[in-house]
């Protein structure tokens, strides 16, 4: 069966009967719940929130439906294994992320006739953010499967550069984005001018975040033997290395930084992108079938020398 019909008959099972499983537990346990329930919580477990039963599922179904159309559609319409996998992670981690949230709530409910009665243990918080991350890196693995079908097309292709015998070479290139240096600029001012007004506890958070929005509004981005180096400012922090032993090919092509999920470190199901402006960008195919965007000046030279580095690795 082709892998994109396989793939949406098992995310179509799959969300049935994780729809099921997030009702059934209030339904079936509805005697031994107190009416409302409660469903917020404090750092000290205690609650301070309920919600009837006839609204609890009305909250809880919307998010997991709309993550489970976004997971179903982008696996069966994307031709790369890569776009299924990460649909896949987002299913069953979404899946196992609601219903633990509603077997903690009917936990801290069970048996109680009040819902101020109710208690909810710190850990549980821990125990559903690693189970859901869990599920989703379970999920991968099995989406993971598959070839790319072949009217997807390989990774831009771009020429390749002449190395001789022992010859090293370096290519080192950057960017600058005026949408993020304009509003870190902005945030900053703001920051400034509530602090100038007399209240530096409130201007902190623009403080903060204009120096944030600031420092990520450049990158280098180096190419040498061992791989990919990207890194992040005048800092130089943070970094993103990719070993040339996990990339296919490399090659320009233009992008458009909402076609990627905006400007800033992006991930999709089948695509990671360093976006600071929109145009041509570098792109590496990796072995894993996804493909690493990094838009950056001049791109061109160093796709031809990652393109010459595994020539090279894979004459030896």
């Amino acid at each position: 069966m082709n892998p994109r019909k396989t793939f949406l008959a098992v995310s179509l099972t799959w969300t049935v009967v994780a729809t099921v499983a997030l009702v059934a537990p209030l339904v079936l346990l509805r005697d031994r719940l107190p009416d409302p329930v409660a469903t917020h919580f404090t750092g000290a477990g205690v609650p301070d929130g309920s919600m009837s039963h006839a609204v609890f599922p009305l909250v809880v179904l919307p998010g997991w439906l709309l993550a489970a159309a976004f997971g179903v559609v982008g696996g069966a319409v994307g031709k790369r294994r890569a776009q299924r996998a990460g649909s896949a992670a987002l299913l069953a981690a979404t899946a196992v992320f609601f219903g633990s949230l509603v077997l903690s709530t009917v936990g801290a409910n069970l048996d109680h006739v009040d819902w101020r009665d109710a208690r909810l243990p710190l850990w549980h918080v821990l125990v559903v953010l690693l189970a859901s991350a869990a599920a989703g890196g379970v999920g991968w693995l099995l989406g993971n499967r598959g070839p790319d079908e072949g009217d997807a097309g390989p990774a831009p292709q771009s020429g390749e550069l002449d190395l001789a015998p022992g010859q090293r070479a370096v290519w080192v290139s950057s960017v600058t984005s005026p949408v993020l240096v304009v509003t870190g600029s902005a945030v900053l001012v703001v920051g400034v001018v509530v602090a100038a007004l007399g209240s530096w506890q409130a201007a902190l958070p623009e403080l903060f975040a204009g120096v944030v929005v600031t420092a990520l509004s450049t990158a280098r981005v180096r190419v040498d033997e061992r791989g990919v180096h990207t890194t992040f400012g005048p800092q130089r922090f943070p970094t993103r290395r990719i070993r040339l032993e996990q990339i296919s090919s490399a090659g320009v092509a233009r992008h458009r930084a909402l076609a990627v999920g905006g400007w800033g470190y992006r991930v999709l199901p089948a695509t990671t992108a360093i976006m600071l402006r929109g145009g041509e960008c570098l792109v590496l195919r990796l072995t894993s079938g996804r493909d690493f965007v990094i838009s950056v000046d001049k791109p061109e030279r160093g796709a031809e020398l990652v393109n010459a580095l595994l020539a090279e690795r894979s004459a030896m």
